[in-house]
């Protein structure tokens, strides 16, 4: 292959790569959100335009990882029952179309003892340190790593970069060309080159991927492989490209990654970039199936349940107490404890920011796929820090003043030491004033809106209605906020259940309401909670509406509730060194939209996102379509990170939490260099022994007429593309009769 003399750099190119092309590569990273905002995001969002086995060939070439468990995973799941024979017959006509083989079983023991690898795309430094043991891509991960987290650092660092009013690239560029690291690691000319590189990123890469010799319709794909092999900052760039479009931050990340390459073409005689993604394997063929068998003996026992369960509503017409919890998973084993207290006690299930997309304190308090639409603001007034606290804080900071400063304040963070080590630490939940300006109007709809997706009867609503948000409570601990909500950038709900009630008790709203033909019972009063999920209790908040029998009543409904699950998550969240302080939404599995009547009888493990649907009340079909739209994407969305942190921690994951360290505020490394991680870390799936998340594609179970859910698929391509591509599996509920949506669009009746 013809190599550019790299000492001259500045020259013109004959052909050049489409933009398009190039931004394509980058639209196939998924964004990464900061700790502090932590939002469950499918590391899969840029591939889902392509079916999931082709997605996982591709991730095998670009990642070079899986996207699927081990064959001793799926030998072992076979062995206990969790894949039927059934089902691997059933996977196995499926994806291949072959007539089915009574052999099935057999065959997919045989083929998992295969061990057989697709051509990987290689970059100079992958090529380098296979061929001669290298250990390049470690280094240029590292290199790049140094200069991003300096870059965008958030006042971590007291030493900041002195280029960060500059782009990313261009900072670079500057750090880089004075930095001997490269030079003195065995990389010679590494500042002469990056000196000579044009000074705008898109002008860059299309020089550098002349000097490395790519071209063609191998583009795409290599450069995917190169921002595959730093995917923690090429992630942590979609996200800030998506806040500000304009930046293009990924395509100058793809423009330093280049550049290592290209300086490492000095000492890579013999690479060749023209490397292809090879068809399947047997092996890889027999692992999707064994996956699609599992997720079928799931589905197919869920259907088996909800088919047997009575579904026969209670006799009491109007309740004592309406209870509604977020649709996550954590909430159901909640609600059937709630329930089970008293036989006049209803819960419903509804996205947990109960329609009301809020901005609070700078934060949007909604769903990361909307805006907030209204501010809220905290009538308490934030203290401000005091010059002595700010000079505390950069004595902490400084290089040089760090150790004399905790020397001198060590008694007192010894007593800080010995609180959270005796369980002292503070685990209340603020509960600030709010306030807001927002006309009449607005107000009203918002609460006509969220009645009616909720599917409540509301001439029958209780006397006492509590509407539940739901966060996390635990001591340091970097994923704290991935704890809160998973769909809501990492925020308790409590301020929109707090508005929800208040606007839901407004006399003039509902007089307004009242007018409209909506006619909320006159001694109903709304109540807003908290669901703390590491310890599950419920605290509540502006209680003054409730007579003090109600509030005697309700509160022990709940306390009961909370016993019933048990108290130990009071302990972990408050020590300060537990890993685990709870399980978050491992395990989740499902998604059913149905009456509460279909699921009420049923225990589902705490694996199912609930939310209420009844389609007789659904004339329109707007309520369907806003549930396939919003809640069934933001839980693939949660289900897919699950799924692929399990499946390849190393690459989707965030490895072990006990040797994080936190970068810039707003990521972590694992150790103390590399790649900026993603996803979650083992702790949050793995209990040391077992897995405790099951990785499955998420079932979505919908009580509604076929052809209702056809329409909404039909006007809703990016769902329909999330059906037919097989990252979610669709399947109907009509009475006892199930049916599984197929990817060619035809309707499959389950077997019972």
């Amino acid at each position: 292959m013809p190599v550019q003399s790299l000492s001259h750099p500045e020259i013109e190119v004959s052909t050049s790569v489409d933009t398009n092309v190039i931004d394509a590569a980058c639209a196939r990273i998924p964004p990464l959100w900061p700790l502090q905002n932590f939002v469950a995001v499918n590391p899969f969002l840029g591939l889902t335009g392509r079916t999931f086995p082709e997605a996982a060939r591709l991730i095998d070439a670009a990642g070079h990882g899986p996207m699927l468990m081990t064959p001793e995973y799926y030998r072992d799941q076979y062995r206990a029952g969790a894949i039927s024979a059934a089902q691997i017959a059933t996977a196995y006509t499926d994806h291949t179309g072959l007539p089915a083989r009574p052999d099935a079983s057999s065959w997919l023991e045989s083929e998992l003892a295969r061990n057989e690898e697709s051509t990987r795309i290689l970059t100079v430094a992958d090529w380098l340190d296979h061929t001669r043991g290298t250990q390049w891509a470690g280094f240029v991960a590292d290199e790049i790593s140094k200069w991003c987290s300096s870059y965008f650092d958030r006042a971590q660092s007291r030493w900041t970069m002195p280029w960060k009013d500059e782009s990313l690239y261009k900072a670079w560029r500057h750090a880089a060309s004075i930095d001997r690291n490269p030079e003195v690691y065995g990389l010679p000319g590494f500042r002469a080159l990056v000196r000579a590189l044009p000074e705008c990123e898109s002008a860059a890469i299309q020089h550098l991927l002349f000097l490395l010799g790519v071209s063609g319709g191998e583009v795409e794909d290599f450069l995917h492989r190169q921002l595959m092999s730093i995917f923690g900052w090429s992630a942590w760039a979609a996200y800030q490209e998506r806040q500000a479009p304009e930046g293009k931050l990924t395509r100058q990340v793809l423009a330093i990654r280049l550049a290592y390459d290209a300086a490492l073409l000095g000492i890579a005689d013999g690479y060749d970039a023209q490397h292809r993604i090879a068809a399947p394997s047997s092996f890889t063929i027999a692992k999707y199936i064994a996956q699609l068998a599992a997720e079928g003996t799931f589905r197919s026992t869920l259907a088996a349940k909800l088919a047997a369960a009575p579904v026969a509503k209670p006799a009491i017409a109007r309740k004592r107490l309406q209870a509604v919890f977020c649709i996550d998973v954590r909430s159901e084993g909640y609600r059937r404890a709630l329930e089970a207290q008293a036989e006049g006690i209803e819960t419903i299930g509804f996205a947990g920011f109960f329609g009301m997309a809020l901005e609070f304190q700078n934060s949007a308090l909604c769903p990361v796929l909307l805006s907030p639409k209204y501010k809220v603001e905290s009538q308490n007034k934030q203290p401000r820090s005091g010059w002595l606290s700010g000079m505390w804080a950069t004595l902490r900071g400084s290089a040089s003043a760090c150790f004399p400063a905790i020397e001198t304040g060590g008694l007192w963070y010894g007593l800080a030491i010995a609180k959270r080590l005796l369980g002292w630490s503070d685990n209340t939940v603020e509960s600030p004033k709010l306030e807001w300006q927002i006309p009449l109007e607005s107000r009203v709809q918002l609460v006509a809106d969220a009645l009616r997706n909720m599917s409540v009867s509301v001439p029958d609503l209780a006397p006492v209605v509590v509407i539940c948000g739901h966060g996390s409570k635990t001591e340091n601990n970097p994923y704290a906020s991935s704890l809160d909500c998973g769909a809501c950038g990492g925020h308790k709900g409590d301020v929109n259940a707090r508005f929800a009630a208040a606007l839901m008790n407004d006399p003039e709203v509902r007089q307004e309401l009242n007018r409209r033909g909506v006619a909320i019972p006159a001694d109903t009063v709304f109540v807003a909670g908290l669901h703390v999920t590491t310890t599950n209790e419920v605290v509540l908040h502006d209680t003054e509406r409730l007579t003090p029998a109600q509030s005697s009543e309700l509160q022990a409904w709940l306390h009961n509730a909370s016993k019933m699950l048990g108290t130990d998550g009071v302990r972990r969240s408050r020590d300060w060194s537990e890993v685990r302080p709870e399980w978050g939404l491992a395990g989740n599995a499902a998604f059913i939209a149905a009456p509460r009547a279909r699921t009420r009888s049923l225990d589902l493990g705490g694996r199912a996102f609930l939310h209420d649907y009844d389609a007789t009340a659904d004339e329109d079909g707007s309520v369907l379509t806003l549930i396939l739209t919003a809640p069934v994407v933001v839980a693939s969305w949660i289900n897919l990170q699950y799924y692929g942190s399990t499946v390849n921690n190393a690459l989707f994951g965030s490895g072990n939490k006990a040797l994080h360290n936190v970068v810039g505020t707003f990521g972590v490394w694992e150790g103390n260099a590399g790649d900026l991680r993603t996803g979650l870390p083992m702790q949050s799936l793995h209990d040391g022994e077992k897995w405790v998340h099951e990785p499955l594609r998420l079932q979505v179970f919908v009580e509604a007429p076929k052809a209702n859910i056809d329409a909404v698929l039909a006007a809703h391509p990016d769902v329909k593309q999330l059906v037919e591509n097989e990252w979610i599996h669709l399947i109907a509920m009509d009475g006892d009769a199930f049916y599984n949506r197929r990817p060619d669009g035809a309707w499959r009746r389950l077997a019972a």
